[in-house]
């Protein structure tokens, strides 16, 4: 099933309300707590950010304690998009006690979700993305974060992103998909522009 954007922006910032959360950075840990899924941060393969695994009422994220804590945390709102969005999905079954795993192999290509051990689809990865950048930087939090900062300055747009827990690019992303900023080439901070 395919999900808006507008409805994968409120599910996220519904489960923060829930969470009761209401500053910067989102704790990530109490949301997948509140959706009764333990987070693993583990020695995973280095092309592996994280995996999603639900048996039954067992829900479990596995993070590569070898990346990042900003790629961790952003990782952590992808699987749990995953499981807000596509865990009752029964093709995502891959074997008979009904285990589900959640894993893209590899580089974000579209070809990579053809080989074997690919359990998502590209449509499907990038719903999970936008859910987590929503769930990181919700919209009303970031609006109003971003009043406060000069975002045609690189090093203002690197403070929200550390306020807010995410690497630049993500935070560059964000604050292009809300509209706050504009980008001339869509390459870097340095061209962007205000809205």
């Amino acid at each position: 099933m395919s999900h808006t954007p507008k409805s994968i922006e409120a599910q996220a910032l519904q489960l923060i309300r829930e969470a009761d959360i209401n500053r910067a950075p989102v704790d990530v840990n109490s949301v997948a707590k509140l959706l009764g899924a333990r987070v693993h941060i583990e020695q995973l393969e280095d092309d592996i950010s994280g995996v999603l695994i639900v048996k039954g009422n067992e829900k479990h994220v596995l993070v590569n304690k070898k990346h990042a804590a900003n790629r961790r945390r952003f990782t952590i709102g992808h699987e749990l998009g995953h499981l807000v969005l596509h865990a009752t999905s029964d093709r995502m079954i891959v074997d008979t006690n009904q285990i589900r795993v959640f894993q893209r192999v590899g580089q974000a290509t579209s070809a990579i979700y053809n080989q074997a051990g690919s359990e998502t689809t590209p449509e499907e990865e990038r719903e999970a993305n936008l859910f987590s950048a929503a769930l990181l930087m919700p919209e009303p939090m970031l609006k109003a974060a971003a009043i406060s900062h000069d975002l045609s300055d690189e090093t203002e747009i690197a403070s929200l992103a550390k306020e807010f827990g995410v690497s630049e690019q993500a935070m560059f992303i964000r604050l292009q998909q809300l509209r706050i900023i504009e980008s001339v080439f869509s390459t870097s901070p340095r061209q962007a522009t205000l809205v």
